[in-house]
């Protein structure tokens, strides 16, 4: 699994609480544990899928998670009396090599819809090399949905300010990164324009490509304007164990994701709009693209299409984008030599306290004090291990 950005402890206290969510993996764990058998927690966090399947009655559980997070799976394992059954691999799934493949692997890897970071690559890499033939894939499905949303609050808070405000200012060269941009929301029924449809099926038993580029269609079941599209998913995570984000659905953790339409068109009952959703990682991160175009009820276009994409929220420096140019010279500034001899230093046995002060010792300028130069040795090599 990829890196995660950190969750604060109060965040992995709602995923406790957040149902049916906990529920239905639960459930899901306890039907396919049998008795001795090995159990992979995969994107662990602190556990409490490794805690469960000790629970019933797992011999072996190998929770794997790269967020320090995973320390406080030591303490539970111990209070839980399990700590002797529970490997603990602070990495990348990637990077583990199993000596004895699982006979199930447990995840949630998700954000708001299961395209998120490294989700698909981390399971089909799973799937292939740590679960043993014939073992259980918990979750085993997702589908994709959209539908056409009104919500002028939403739409308001991210579009509005860059389009009016109190001042005087003219902030109008802001709206086009705002309307761009995605947000989470937590909608209900009430807010759906059209019926919901099928963006993608997103099966984890067999599935290998991380991006989907989907066409659909979305018809107007009432007059209004219609403010961004709304994405959900719908989880099976075993056979006839699942749960929903949707509209209507209790609230989860994940919320849903909602995507501006820019200029928020008005749409007759029985119009459509026909789009082309494409999520593309990039990096380790998604970038959305949704080109549309509003139909009338006689099928005949109105205005253009509409190219929008998460790419063009972001607000890039003409330097920045030229020092990714493969035809940068980059430069050796004071930064880039500081690390580069850090590194050049590791290896050979020596201790932070050594690093640091040969570092102070060679550049005085730049790190007057043991204590900049110890502080720039552990920043620098703590980006190049967990």
């Amino acid at each position: 699994m990829s890196r995660p950005g950190g969750y604060s402890l109060a965040s992995y206290g709602r995923m406790i609480d957040c149902e049916p969510r906990m529920g239905v993996y639960a459930e899901a764990l306890r039907r396919a544990v049998t008795p001795g058998c090995t159990v992979i927690d995969l994107g662990a966090s602190f556990g409490a899928f490794a805690l469960l399947a000790c629970q019933y009655g797992a011999g072996q559980v190998i929770a794997i998670e790269p967020d320090p997070s995973i320390e406080l799976l030591v303490p539970l394992a111990r209070a839980n009396g399990c700590e002797d059954r529970i490997t603990i691999i602070r990495d990348i799934s990637a990077n583990y090599t199993p000596e004895v493949k699982a006979d199930v692997i447990v995840s949630d890897c998700r954000g708001t819809v299961p395209l998120f970071q490294h989700h698909i690559a981390t399971l089909a890499d799973a799937r292939a090399r740590l679960l043993a033939p014939g073992g259980t894939l918990l979750p085993m499905r997702d589908t994709l949905k959209i539908a056409l949303a009104q919500s002028p609050e939403k739409y308001r808070a991210m579009v509005h300010p860059w389009q009016r405000n109190a001042y005087g200012l003219d902030l109008a060269a802001g709206a086009r990164f705002a309307a761009n941009a995605m947000d989470k929301a937590y909608l209900k029924p009430r807010a759906l324009v059209s019926a919901p449809v099928d963006l993608a099926v997103l099966d984890y038993r067999t599935i290998t490509e991380p991006d989907i580029d989907s066409r659909v269609t979305m018809v107007a079941g009432r007059a209004g304007r219609v403010d961004g599209i709304l994405a959900w998913f719908e989880a099976e995570i075993a056979e006839g164990l699942g749960y929903s984000n949707a509209p209507g659905e209790p609230p989860l953790v994940y919320g849903q994701m909602f995507l501006p339409l820019e200029g928020n068109p008005r749409l007759a009952e029985g119009e459509r709009i026909d789009l082309r959703f494409r999520g593309t990682l990039v990096d380790g991160e998604y970038v959305w693209n949704w080109d549309w175009q509003v139909f009338d009820r006689a099928g005949s276009p109105r205005g253009r299409v509409a190219r929008q994409s998460t790419f063009l929220a972001q607000v890039h420096s003409t330097k920045a984008l030229g020092n990714a140019s493969n035809q940068h010279v980059p430069q050796l500034d004071a930064a880039i030599m500081l690390d580069r001899d850090c590194l050049a230093l590791v290896g050979e046995g020596r201790t932070l306290d050594v690093i640091a002060k040969t570092l102070q010792d060679r550049h005085p300028e730049h790190l007057p004090t043991y204590k900049a130069a110890l502080d720039h040795v552990v920043k620098c090599l703590g980006r190049y291990r967990s």
